[in-house]
């Protein structure tokens, strides 16, 4: 849930401006000759070529026509440049939005599942930080659920890690010359998913990229995730089979079970599932079991109930070979993003199409393979191939020297079925393990009720808004939106500013505060509920006396 090679001298020349100019300049506008493609041809090295240059006004928008990946526009713009830039050698394109009034700082968006195309809407929140933002294509411009463009190892390397890494390299060259040879004061990373993972690739592969990087649900372990994400396919299907899980009627009233076992474990009745760990001991699973001929929809049968039980728990080869965590309780809202059937040649059809799609293209097994040909011997195939070629997983838990320049804040929701959160929560243990005690750099929180990324289920409404990667654009003003709505814009609520006030002031996270809304109209809302999230291993535990849906009722213990 992507570099070429990069040039000795602009690294040693970011090194040096990085203790140089320590402290952000003031905003100041761009002084040199302009927004134009002329300037940018002017300034790029042999190889690279300036497909657009666009200059944007004070509140506009930006998009970029037949990008498959990203086709939103990013709206409520402040004044500033946009600028496409390709590596025609390599064959990866990047974008960055350069405000007129910069603060000194850059920041890199990440990006998601295997979507191929620069993400404007992520960047546009990041310039309202003051910050000029980049983004890559990965390489490739393709649609959800399409990984028939990764034919050649070129185009797979690119997705993995070189087309991201090669775009900031150059990019914060391009940055520099753009605003009149100052330097970049603080350089930061925000990503989820396939952009989490990115961002921890970095960090593995060069601790000086960045200064702070904030992760969320990496999809770190791509060599062991994708053959789990088939496995899940194999459990469940042929989709006429007994044990099938093939509603979402079905799946619904699995979740609502577990919100009615498992949700006061924690010591407050308030529908959300704050402990899965407790829950994994007391559910009671047989309690929807019923008679399926007179209840299709809403009964599970045993063959249904094993299926699930089957998805809970880790996935495992040759006597306990962990491959991928289990789901966990609290996910099952999610499940359907692996396990629902949907119309046949459904480009969209995650189950049909997406499960198998990995083995075909970045394993080479051909178009002819089917998933009904999965076998665990795929796992094995699919780690060679991951160490020896592609190297997407971002596997190495020693972050090195970046513990004495940088920081991560690290989080996942714990209704997570896209990227389990047990896995996310093995590679901080592993981190933890290898490194001893990482709290001086690394700080990891769990978000209760909040799925992949963003989100949360509807009989749940937990607080899960902190200005992580893409939350914006859930809420009005959706394309328009950045940090958290309303007046919750501050270090307080938002997590990339408690990460830049990390960095900057030497102030350690210990809790953000998460924050719900319900909608008054379509495009207005009001604050529901407020929780703060706490530095794993911590939870946040209600004072027995206020409001608990007030932040100030909770303490991290």
């Amino acid at each position: 849930m992507a570099p070429f090679s990069v040039p000795v001298l602009w690294t040693l020349l970011s090194f040096f401006a990085y203790y140089v100019n320590c402290v952000p300049h003031a905003k100041l506008p761009r002084q040199s000759a302009g927004c134009t493609t002329d300037y940018f041809n002017g300034i790029i090295p042999s190889g690279i070529s300036i497909e657009s240059v666009t200059r944007v006004a004070s509140g506009g928008k930006y998009s970029e026509s037949g990008n498959l990946g990203y086709p939103a526009y990013a709206g409520g713009l402040p004044a500033l440049c946009a600028v496409i830039v390709k590596n025609e050698s390599a064959n990866y394109r990047f974008g960055m939005f350069l405000p007129d009034t910069w603060n000194s700082k850059f920041l890199v968006v990440g990006n998601y599942a295997f979507l191929g195309g620069i993400n404007w809407l992520d960047m546009g929140a990041g310039t309202k930080y003051g910050m000029a933002v980049l983004s890559t294509d990965t390489g490739h411009n393709s649609g959800a659920g399409d990984i028939t463009w990764a034919t050649t190892d070129q185009l797979r390397q690119n997705w993995a890690y070189k087309a991201m890494e090669g775009s900031i390299t150059l990019g914060k060259q391009l940055v520099k010359d753009y605003y009149n040879n100052k330097a970049i004061a603080y350089s930061y990373y925000s990503g989820c998913s396939t952009g989490g993972r990115q961002g921890l690739k970095q960090i593995q592969r060069n601790p000086d990229m960045f200064d702070g990087a904030l992760i969320g649900a990496p999809a770190w372990d791509t060599k062991n995730l994708m053959p789990y994400i088939s496995k899940l396919a194999v459990w469940n299907l042929p989709e006429t089979a007994a044990g099938s899980l093939s509603s979402t009627t079905l799946i619904s009233r699995l979740q609502a079970e577990v919100v009615e076992q498992c949700d006061s474990l924690d010591g407050v009745k308030d529908n959300i599932v704050s402990s899965p760990s407790d829950c994994r001991q007391h559910f009671d699973i047989t309690a929807i079991r019923c008679d399926k001929t007179t209840n299709q929809t809403g009964c599970w049968s045993e063959e249904q109930i094993s299926t699930a039980q089957k998805m809970y728990g880790d996935y495992t080869i040759n006597n306990g070979d962990l491959v991928y965590e289990g789901l966990d309780y609290s996910s099952e809202s999610e499940w359907g993003t692996y396990l629902l059937p949907a119309a046949a040649n459904d480009q969209n059809n995650v189950r049909r199409n997406f499960d198998a799609q990995y083995e075909r293209t970045f394993m080479s097994y051909g178009s002819g393979w089917q998933i009904t040909s999965y076998n665990d011997s795929v796992v094995s195939d699919a780690r060679i191939r991951d160490a020896n070629s592609v190297q997407a997983s971002a596997d190495k838990y020693d972050l090195g020297s970046f513990r004495q320049k940088g920081k991560v804040l690290m989080y996942a929701g714990l209704a997570d079925a896209t990227v389990p959160v047990q896995h996310t929560d093995l590679y901080y243990s592993n981190t933890v393990k290898a490194m001893g005690n990482v709290d001086d750099f690394f700080r990891y929180f769990h978000i209760p009720g909040m799925g992949h990324c963003w989100g949360t289920p509807d009989n749940v409404k937990a607080p899960w808004m902190i200005g992580g990667a893409g939350q914006a654009a859930q809420r009005p003003p959706y394309n328009s939106g950045y940090s958290v709505p309303l007046n919750y814009k501050d270090s307080q609520h938002d997590a990339l500013m408690a990460l830049m006030d990390w960095v900057e002031k030497g102030t350690a996270v210990t809790q953000i505060i998460a924050s719900e809304f319900n909608f008054t109209s379509s495009s207005t809302l009001v604050e529901y509920r407020q929780r703060p999230i706490c530095m794993y291993p911590k939870t946040a535990k209600w004072n027995g006396k206020g409001n608990q849906n007030d932040a100030s009722s909770w303490q991290c213990s």
